[in-house]
């Protein structure tokens, strides 16, 4: 019975959710729904038969949350922490938990996981059939490995500080889980920013008429690149292939595609100019192998010039704030060339 009404109640607690995550399909994070099973140490268990002892017992929980950015977040959750036997006795635990889950990422992939919040306990002495009931801080240390945008596992170590009371025993709860977490709605692979800027050359002539059009897109290296790497990432591709779609459709004559890589100012010049060009190049094998003549199209790097972000970033010290403000500079623009005819009215 407590089963179905705590998968009941997460399930609507997720459904709520869910929806206010509606609007924002595509943040880094969002809403999530998860299960897992370990192990729970119930230690220096009193009252079930007058003495203090330890009893191990497997332990499993329904979860719930929100993480509004990667470095904080908000769970609810039923455990079932186990079933301990001391003599006669057969001592369990269950029950909610609603806690504050600070969060460091380490990495794209992992992050360290925080956990400070509080259980309404019930435990149950079914021995002698007694039942007593209340509150108990609840803390936990772990971590977070992010499979893919969907999927997280995680592995958690939290202390229920004395549960249970004396009509039915008290304990500390030691447990140590290991988790599936669900993401619906998250993804990491933003639309690429493009930005067409056409600029014409024209002369008086009878229509129609051939103009030499230049268009100009521009992707943040973020999104093709890991930082400080020249290897195209899956996201990567995918926004270029859209790209060489956009290109195939221009319908010009002759045209000549530049890429230019650029970096930010973290670094040697010479490191920077040296990523800028891979970079351009990695772009530049990739719209070769889709479609566009070698002789069509050519790289240039340009280091850590011309960046977009101005002084706005110069008072920032710690380098994981000045990698995220200096993404903008991390760019890759294409320039793309060529004779297209025009009708021009008379």
């Amino acid at each position: 019975m407590k089963l179905t009404v705590a998968s009941s109640l997460v399930a609507s607690l997720m459904a709520g959710l869910m929806f206010s995550a509606s609007a924002h399909a595509n943040d880094a994070e969002g809403a999530y729904f998860g299960a897992g099973a370990g192990w729970s140490q119930y230690r220096d268990l009193n009252d079930v038969a007058n003495t203090g002892v330890n009893r191990d017992a497997f332990s499993s929980r329904l979860l719930g949350g929100y993480t509004f950015n990667e470095f904080f977040g908000l769970e609810a959750g039923y455990d079932w922490m186990g079933h301990g036997k001391v003599g006669d006795d057969t001592y369990r635990i269950d029950g909610w938990t609603l806690s504050a889950l600070p969060r460091y990422p380490l990495s794209k992939e992992i992050s360290l996981l925080g956990e400070v919040g509080l259980m309404r306990d019930y435990a149950t002495n079914d021995d002698r059939q007694t039942k007593s009931h209340g509150y108990s801080p609840v803390f936990g240390i772990g971590a977070a490995y992010r499979v893919n945008d969907a999927v997280d596992l995680q592995a958690r170590y939290r202390i229920v500080d004395d549960a249970g009371r004396q009509a039915a025993g008290n304990t500390d709860v030691n447990n140590l889980g290991f988790e599936v977490v669900y993401y619906p709605t998250r993804s990491s692979a933003p639309a690429p920013v493009v930005a067409p800027a056409p600029v014409a050359e024209t002369a008086a002539a009878p229509a129609p008429q051939e103009v030499v059009e230049t268009k100009r897109f521009t992707l943040t290296s973020d999104v093709l690149f890991d930082f400080g790497k020249a290897s195209l990432k899956p996201e990567g591709k995918a926004a270029l292939t859209k790209l060489y779609n956009e290109i195939s459709s221009l319908d010009m004559k002759d045209h000549q595609t530049v890429v230019f890589g650029y970096t930010d100012r973290i670094g040697s010049d010479a490191a920077n100019m040296k990523l800028s060009q891979q970079r351009a190049q990695s772009v530049v094998n990739y719209l070769k192998a889709q479609g566009i003549a070698a002789d069509r199209i050519t790289a240039t790097g340009r280091g850590e010039a011309n960046p977009v972000t101005g002084t706005t970033c110069n008072g920032i010290k710690n380098r994981k704030n000045l990698i995220s403000c200096l993404a903008s500079d991390r760019r890759v623009e294409i320039e793309v060339k060529g004779i297209k005819e025009v009708v021009v009215q008379q």
